[in-house]
């Protein structure tokens, strides 16, 4: 398939951001968690990890809150990986091939476990980010923020356009194949 320069070069473009992503993301965030009042890079907030993040957090306790925190991070550089093959390969004009049609799906099975990931490790984080206050002020949270949801519904949202996807290529193929 010929696709026009225009698809071609914002791909590339989206590719080398998707690429960069996988470098920047995870270099922020340890930098958020490891000198969090200087370095606020990754906006980390309070509703992702259910307790404040600042330099009164004990450093191992912020070192282990970053360890958790790496679980939702991980899926999300899985995502990244899986956006800069799928516009690689549009670039090359594989627009509905199945390697495109496989990337798109790891795209939103990564946001996906991304999203569930994320909810899961708030009470760990928000116990290990608490844990050295005094008694009546550690907490553990649990809860959904607004990020969650909307990463859940693009990632529902991503998992039905490659199965209609999947679904239209077989039929593409199955016709071919009849003449």
């Amino acid at each position: 398939m010929t696709v026009s320069k225009k698809l071609v070069t914002a791909s590339r473009i989206m590719q080398g951001l998707s690429l960069a992503g996988t470098i920047l993301l995870p270099a922020l965030t340890v930098t958020t968690f490891l000198w969090p009042n200087r370095y606020h890079l990754v906006d980390v907030a309070q509703a992702q990890l259910g307790a404040p993040l600042n330099d009164q957090v004990p450093f191992d306790d912020r070192l282990h809150a970053l360890l958790v925190f790496s679980i939702p991070t991980a899926f999300a550089i899985w995502a990244l990986f899986a956006l800069a093959r799928l516009f690689a390969l549009f670039a090359k004009g594989e627009v509905f091939s199945r390697p495109a049609l496989q990337s798109l799906n790891s795209v939103a099975t990564a946001l996906l476990f991304n999203a569930i990931a994320s909810i899961l490790v708030k009470p760990p984080i928000s116990f290990l980010l608490t844990h050295a206050n005094p008694p009546g002020h550690r907490m553990m949270s649990l809860g959904i923020a607004p990020r969650d949801l909307l990463i859940l519904f693009l990632a529902g949202t991503a998992l039905v356009i490659a199965r209609v996807m999947t679904e239209a290529r077989n039929v593409a193929d199955e016709n071919a194949s009849f003449v």
